[in-house]
């Protein structure tokens, strides 16, 4: 009988136009800042259950929004808010400046408030992505996955391998012509 109900209900136009969600609302889109110049917004994100390399089990993925350059550091374990923040200044920032914005998921590392007390010191926002909204923060997920998929492809037969190859998939990967620009950043010696 429940089945039959449930069949009928679902035929039924005047039924379907006039039953409601039962779904929360989605929300109002709020579109990420328009970056202007290269590493002024960057997404993070980071790559966990890898298998043990040199004592490494996580990838953070650090991405310029702009330019899709990208940077990936090699962690023995998920840092926190500190470390992260400590990573970042030596990793990153020393080399691009600061940025005015950092996209990134509802970690804890992203969530606790020495992240967020340091991102206001060095004057960023902050701009929070969620695990029902992903997409935010879509350059650092699709760059993870394009890690994975090359890490993969590259030590297959020595999974443990990753970390002595990943300097090189960060140099192969930010010397590609991006579909953004057109054009790849020159890394070459020039003469």
């Amino acid at each position: 009988m429940g089945s039959d109900t449930r069949d009928y209900v679902a035929a039924c136009p005047v039924c379907a136009q006039n039953k409601g969600s039962s779904q929360p609302s989605v929300g109002l889109l709020r579109p990420l800042p328009i970056p202007r110049r290269p590493w002024s917004h960057v997404g993070l994100d980071f790559v966990t259950g890898l298998p043990e390399s040199e004592g490494n089990t996580v990838i953070l993925t650090v991405v310029d929004r702009f330019s899709k350059l990208t940077h990936f550091v090699p962690l023995p374990k998920l840092p926190s808010a500190r470390e992260t923040a400590d990573l970042l200044v030596r990793e990153v920032f020393r080399i691009h400046g600061l940025p005015c914005d950092v996209v990134s998921d509802r970690g804890p590392q992203f969530s606790s408030a020495v992240w967020k007390a340091f991102c206001t010191a060095i004057g960023a926002t902050v701009s929070m992505s969620s695990g029902f909204h992903p997409q935010t923060n879509g350059q650092a997920e699709r760059m993870n996955q394009k890690l994975e998929t090359t890490l993969r492809c590259l030590v297959s037969s020595k999974p443990t391998s990753w970390t002595s190859q990943l300097p090189w998939v960060e140099y192969a990967h930010n010397t590609l012509p991006t579909a953004a620009t057109g054009v790849a950043l020159p890394h070459m010696c020039v003469e």
